[in-house]
C-alpha cells in the first residue's frame, strides 16, 4: 500500500476523476457522467436519503401512483435570478418528456405522454401519468429530471454543451470546460435550496468541483496516490494500494444479459438464448469482472433494491456446456460490449470465450460506454447480445423489467430487447397499478421469474462502485442513489 498525504493543505476545491460525459443536458443523460454533471447544475423535485425520498425543489407532495401533486418550495431561483415557479417546473418536465430518449421517459413516467400542469397561485405542479405508475415519485429523484430554467429551454443545443447562462436551477454552474478533458463547476453565491436531508453530512460543501476525465481506471488510482486527484473510481484490483479508510464502496451497476429478439435475429429463437445461459458461469464472470467483489443476484438489483428479495425467486438455468454446444455450433453472434463491464471490458471478453468454446462464431465489439449507449438505445438491431450494465437510478425492479416489456424501443417504447412475453407484460402492468408495496413486490418478483424462465435474460451480479480518496475528503451516496455523489471537504 502506497502512502498519501495525511494532512493535505486547506482547499475549497474537490478534484474528482470520472468518465467522459456525452451530454451536459439532463434531457440527454444516458451514461453515468451525464447524470453526475446534471446533478450539480439541475435540482430535482425530490432526492433520496437513507430513509427514502426527501424534499428537494418540492417542499411536499400528495397523491399516489395515479397522480402526484408537488408544492414547490418558496425562494428557489435560477442561476440568472429567475424565480422557480410551478410554471418553470412544469415547462421543464414537459420538455424532458418531449426531448429525452423514449426509454428514459418511460422509466420516469411509465409512458410517453404524462399530463403536467402548473398552478402558480396554489404553488403546485400536478403530474398525471398515462396510467398509474408506482415508481413515479422515486423516478423524480433521478438527475435526468432536473429542472432546466427558461434560458436553457430556449436553447436546447446550447444546453447540450453546457454553454447556456442562466439555465441552472441547482447549486453549481459550469464555469470552465475542456471537452473530454475537464469540467469545472463553481458553487453559486445565491444558492440556498439544499434538500432536506435526514442524514447529517460531515464536512464543508466544496466551492469548486473539478471533474477530470480519466480514461483508464488504473490511472485514476495513480493520480489519487500522487495527489493529482482527490477522489476517483478505482477497479477492484487496485484496492490493495489504499488503506480501508481511503476506500468507499457502494452497490452500483447491475449486470444482466440483453438479447436482440426481433424477428430474423439469431436470438429470436429461445433455444439459442437458453444455450447462452447454459455456458455462462456466473462465478467465473464475477471473478473476471469484479475480482470477486460483486454481489451475485438472480434479479435486477442488489438486496437493497425495492422488492429484490420478494418471492418467488427466479429459477436460473443450470450450466450445461454439452447441451449448449449442440445448439450454438456455427451460430454467428454479434456481441456488443461496454468497456465498463470489468477492466477494459473483461466481462465481455469472458463471455466471448465461453461462447467460442461452445462453437459459436462470435464477433466482439468492446467499446466505450458512450458508444455502447448510442448503439443500444439508437441502433438496437446492430448487435445480437450484450451484457447490460444497468444503472438502476430509481432503485426498483422496474428498471430491469422495463427493458423486456411493453412497446419495442423501435416503436418509442422502453423494451430494448424486442422481447415478447405475455406473462411478464401482464405482471408488469399489475406492478405499475399496485396500491400497496406488497402487491407491487409480488408482481415484480413474478415478472422477473417469468423473464428468466423464458430465457429473455440472465441476471448476473451487482458491482460495487469503489471510490478511493485522499485524506480530508469524503463522498456519500445516500439511499442507494447512483447519480447523487455528495462530496465534502473534511480537513
Amino acid at each position: 500500500m502506497a502512502s498519501m498525504d495525511s494532512e493535505p493543505s486547506t482547499t475549497s476545491t474537490v478534484r474528482v476523476g470520472f468518465d467522459t460525459p456525452q451530454s451536459l443536458s439532463p434531457f440527454n443523460a444516458l451514461a453515468l457522467p451525464d447524470y453526475q454533471t446534471a446533478r450539480l447544475s439541475y435540482d430535482t423535485l425530490v432526492r433520496r436519503d437513507a430513509g427514502g425520498v426527501v424534499p428537494g425543489l418540492a417542499a411536499s407532495w400528495t397523491g399516489d401512483a395515479a397522480q402526484l401533486t408537488f408544492t414547490i418550495r418558496d425562494g428557489a431561483t435560477c442561476s440568472d435570478g429567475t424565480e422557480i415557479t410551478p410554471t418553470v417546473v412544469a415547462d421543464s418536465l414537459s420538455a424532458f418528456a418531449k426531448n429525452a430518449g423514449p426509454s428514459t421517459v418511460v422509466d420516469t413516467f411509465g409512458g410517453l405522454n404524462p399530463a403536467i400542469t402548473a398552478d402558480d397561485a396554489a404553488g403546485t405542479v400536478m403530474i398525471t401519468p398515462e396510467a398509474p405508475w408506482a415508481d413515479l415519485l422515486a423516478a423524480l429523484s433521478v438527475a435526468s429530471t432536473g429542472i432546466v430554467c427558461p434560458a436553457g429551454l430556449a436553447n436546447l443545443d446550447g444546453l447540450n454543451t453546457g454553454s447556456v447562462e442562466g439555465a441552472e436551477s441547482g447549486p453549481y454552474v459550469l464555469s470552465e470546460v475542456e471537452p473530454g478533458v475537464r469540467y469545472t463547476y463553481e458553487l453559486r453565491d445565491d444558492y440556498d435550496s439544499w434538500p432536506e436531508w435526514e442524514t447529517t453530512l460531515e464536512g464543508e460543501i466544496p466551492k469548486t468541483i473539478e471533474y477530470t476525465v480519466v480514461k483508464d481506471p488504473s490511472a485514476s488510482a495513480n493520480q489519487i496516490l500522487s495527489g493529482q486527484l482527490d477522489l476517483g473510481r478505482i477497479m477492484p484490483d487496485s484496492r490493495s494500494r489504499f488503506s480501508d479508510s481511503q476506500l468507499v464502496s457502494n452497490p452500483f451497476g447491475n449486470f444482466y444479459l440483453v438479447f436482440n429478439e426481433r424477428e430474423g435475429a439469431v436470438f429470436a429463437d429461445e433455444k439459442n438464448r437458453e444455450a447462452v445461459a447454459q455456458v455462462l458461469d456466473r462465478d467465473a464472470f464475477d471473478q473476471t469482472t469484479t475480482d470477486g467483489t460483486g454481489e451475485l443476484t438472480d434479479t435486477f438489483g442488489s438486496k437493497a433494491t425495492q422488492c429484490a428479495t420478494a418471492a418467488p425467486r427466479p429459477a436460473l438455468t443450470a450450466l450445461d456446456e454439452s447441451a449448449a454446444a449442440e445448439t450454438l455450433a456455427g451460430v454467428k453472434i454479434r456481441l456488443l460490449g461496454a468497456q465498463v463491464v470489468g477492466a477494459a471490458g473483461a466481462g465481455n471478453t469472458y463471455l466471448e470465450a465461453a461462447l467460442r468454446e461452445a462453437g459459436a462464431d462470435v464477433t466482439l465489439e468492446n467499446v466505450d460506454i458512450g458508444t455502447w449507449a448510442g448503439r443500444v438505445f439508437g441502433q438496437p438491431e446492430s448487435y445480437d447480445l450484450t451484457v447490460f450494465p444497468d444503472l438502476n437510478f430509481t432503485g426498483t425492479l422496474t428498471s430491469g423489467i422495463s427493458r423486456f416489456t411493453g412497446p419495442d424501443l423501435l416503436q418509442n417504447g422502453g423494451n430494448i430487447s424486442g422481447a415478447v412475453s405475455e406473462t411478464a407484460n401482464a405482471l408488469a402492468q399489475q406492478a405499475r397499478t399496485a396500491t400497496t408495496p406488497e402487491q407491487k413486490c409480488a408482481a415484480d418478483a413474478e415478472a422477473v421469474a417469468a423473464l428468466v424462465a423464458e430465457h429473455h435474460t440472465v441476471p448476473l451480479l451487482v458491482e460495487s462502485f469503489i471510490y478511493a480518496k485522499r485524506d480530508g475528503f469524503s463522498v456519500t451516496m445516500l439511499g442507494g442513489s447512483l447519480d447523487d455523489h455528495l462530496f465534502r471537504i473534511t480537513k
